[in-house]
């Protein structure tokens, strides 16, 4: 054979053997060999984030709530400065809201349905105030007998429901400010909570009372009296599952469906502020006077975990998958959980108390209303890490792989064998005949 075969064979092998080492191992010698004990943390700890302002708007006194549409696409707030503003998600330096409504007092409750058509708005004139997205005046408003507590919408729109001072709560259809009925408890209505089809009514008032109702009728399916106050309600999508925190630090889970005892109870000392409920109830989020954020699973009184605050949680809200928890507290700031783990993964500072927290459906937009008079949306996400392209040859080198260091000299090993192998060859050919 000639001569040059054996050199040409010789750097075509070189250059197979030193293109079939992966690059990082190659240029990179802190790459980590793994093996099958080694612990993969990425489904332990929650993903990188990146989170983005995407704008804030200054309103003329302090913000007292603000909910936001499933999709994130609109933010409804309500003020001190009596007006009640929606925006829409787009990011813009000098925001500017989509409209604004002016009442007689604050308004101090607001809220959004799923699809962000419809939008209702309490305020301290003792009005119920019922907004179509699309213009600023009111499909209609009715009067209660003193302060709006709270008021809900269902998840199309089409039921609302409000608490008021007056003892009363006024449940009706968006088509009409007449009440398809209202019911008289004996103290004040503190919270409301409605379930997305509009079909259970859950309310919580100043007299330790919690009922359900069938929204058919002011009858009451059950009523629960607790110890205390009911300070704050929320409901799963369907409305079976309810939870409930009290004036003297109790939270209670309850199936609406089993008369009216609570699926457990959890106590924590000081007074709750306020709950949150996944859509499926699978995840309940509470907010204490303590200063403590408690997460719970639906299946366990004893909480996931909890984290503490620099002062009072004001308010929470969770994803509908329960993947993230949104806290407001006193202590000027808003803190963002994943559900795994009790350490924040993101943190903002106002200049004010957060007095509310809202939270799209898939957790990507956090709106804030602050104490600062800002309303502040913010955008979300999991930084994706990169990957390999799936075409590239992928090698399976056992259980452990070989280190950086060991391939290294092997690679070493073999190339100086080639160069033996071509040294030989070369002087094989040089001898002359004999």
């Amino acid at each position: 054979m000639p001569k040059h075969f054996y050199k040409l064979w010789s750097l075509f092998l070189l250059f197979v053997i030193f293109n079939a080492i992966p690059v990082d191992l190659r240029f990179n010698s802190n790459i980590l060999s793994k093996n099958q004990n080694s612990e993969d943390f990425s489904s332990v700890l929650p993903h990188p984030s990146a989170t983005t302002l995407l704008w804030n708007f200054t309103s003329g006194d302090n913000v007292n709530s603000v909910s936001i549409s499933s999709d994130g696409n609109y933010i409804v707030a309500g003020s001190d400065d009596n007006n009640t503003y929606l925006f829409n998600k787009t990011s813009f330096l000098l925001k500017t809201p989509i409209w604004k409504y002016s009442t007689e007092n604050h308004v101090s409750t607001v809220s959004i349905s799923s699809d962000g058509n419809y939008i209702v708005a309490g305020s301290d004139d003792n009005h119920i105030y019922l907004f179509n997205s699309s213009k600023n005046n009111p499909i209609w408003n009715y009067t209660m007998g003193d302060l709006i507590t709270q008021v809900a919408i269902s998840s199309d729109g089409s039921y609302i429901v409000a608490g008021c001072n007056d003892n009363q709560i006024s449940f009706h259809r968006n088509y009409s400010h007449t009440p398809l009925w209202n019911y008289t408890s004996s103290d004040k209505i503190k919270t409301v909570a409605i379930s997305s089809d509009g079909n259970y009514i859950i309310a919580g008032s100043g007299n330790n009372k919690l009922i359900l109702f069938y929204r058919t009728s002011n009858e009451t399916s059950w009523i629960f009296t607790a110890a205390d106050d009911i300070n704050s309600v929320a409901t799963s999508s369907d409305g079976f599952y309810i939870v409930a925190g009290t004036n003297d630090g109790d939270i209670y889970l309850f199936n609406s469906k089993n008369y009216p005892f609570p699926e457990w109870s959890y106590s924590t000392g000081d007074a709750i502020k306020m709950v949150g409920i996944s859509s499926d109830g699978k995840y309940i989020v509470a907010g204490c006077e303590n200063n403590l954020t408690y997460l719970f699973e639906k299946s366990n009184a004893f909480p996931l975990w909890s984290y503490t605050t620099g002062g009072p949680v004001l308010s929470v809200a969770i994803s509908a998958n329960g993947e993230h928890v949104l806290v407001g507290s006193e202590d000027n700031s808003t803190y963002l959980f994943d559900k795994s783990i009790s350490t924040p993964i993101w943190s903002y500072d106002t200049l004010g108390k957060v007095k509310s927290v809202a939270i799209s459906s898939d957790g990507a937009y956090l709106a804030i209303g602050s104490d600062d008079d800002q309303i502040y949306l913010f955008y979300w996400s999991a930084t994706i890490l990169e990957e390999e392209d799936d075409d590239e040859l992928d090698i399976d080198f056992g259980e452990h792989a070989i280190s950086f260091s060991n391939f290294y000299l092997l690679f070493m090993a073999i190339a100086i064998l080639s160069l033996i192998i071509i040294k030989k060859n070369k002087l094989l050919f040089e001898k002359p005949p004999s």
